[in-house]
């Protein structure tokens, strides 16, 4: 099986690519985006800020409007992954991130699984779904049998007076 590419989901972006926004995000930091989280405006942010020099927000919001013509910021994830301490943040202009020892743990456990599933020779399923079986009918409430009146019982309550028993 041929291996997937994670920049072919950046196809129309990377065609339309302008000197604004710096250089082209490589596959290798489209990759490393992917591993925690899905293709996206998001994970391409992320990919750009991977970069030498690392990205603007100027420079997200040009590119996001070439995902789909809105130029909206993508930061939601990239400030997740920082405050998780997967990623550390220099200091300068703008995002500039650098994979950090916790993040290379998640990248240790995780990528190769997300490699897999782009790149494994036997197709991945979703999620597997249990067939499901008959279902079991359910027993019904048990209820007591009604009681019978015991003898008893009988002359007790004829032996009450009416205004009592009514």
């Amino acid at each position: 099986m041929a291996q997937v590419k994670h920049i072919s989901y950046y196809t129309n972006v990377m065609q339309s690519w302008s000197k604004q926004l710096g250089s082209k995000p490589t596959e290798a930091h489209l990759s490393l985006a992917h591993v925690f989280g899905r293709p996206g405006k998001q994970s391409l942010a992320v990919a750009m800020a991977l970069r030498d020099g690392g990205v603007t927000g100027a420079q997200i919001k040009l590119a996001s409007s070439l995902v789909d013509g809105k130029a909206t910021p993508q930061l939601n994830h990239m400030r997740d992954l920082i405050a998780a301490k997967l990623f550390t943040r220099e200091a300068g202009e703008g995002y500039c991130l650098t994979l950090a020892p916790k993040g290379q743990q998640f990248v240790d456990l995780h990528g190769a699984k997300a490699a897999e599933k782009v790149t494994g020779g036997k197709p991945v399923a979703k999620g597997a779904v249990k067939a499901k079986g008959k279902r079991k009918a359910k027993a019904g409430k048990v209820t007591a049998p009604a009681e019978t009146p015991t003898p008893e019982a009988a002359t007790v309550t004829e032996s009450q007076p009416a205004e009592l028993t009514a």
